[in-house]
């Protein structure tokens, strides 16, 4: 996940960037705001595409990982399928 957050920060970097560029120019308001995160994200899928795609490669492994762990059933939820079981037993029909 580091490396997540480190292109996360960098994004973030290249917006404030093309923000105090464009501050002397567009002065401090929303076409300035706008201005400066979409100039920003075209830079950063000009310039950050290796640490993307480092990222999302990260991302994809730790999605990969949880998803072939078995899900842990809660006390809660044991209780409550014990419930619906003795219910359906006792009237015998499932289609309830």
């Amino acid at each position: 996940m580091r490396t997540f957050w480190l292109y996360t920060l960098a994004r973030f970097g290249l917006i404030i960037a093309a923000g105090l560029v464009l501050f002397p120019f567009l002065g401090l308001n929303l076409v300035m705001a706008i201005a400066a995160i979409i100039i920003g994200a075209l830079l950063s899928y000009l310039l950050l595409g290796k640490m993307r795609a480092k990222a999302a490669t990260e991302i994809e492994a730790k999605v990969a990982k949880r998803a072939s762990k078995p899900k842990r059933v809660g006390a809660d939820e044991a209780a409550e399928d014990e419930i619906v079981e003795e219910r359906l037993g006792e009237d015998g029909d499932q289609s309830k």
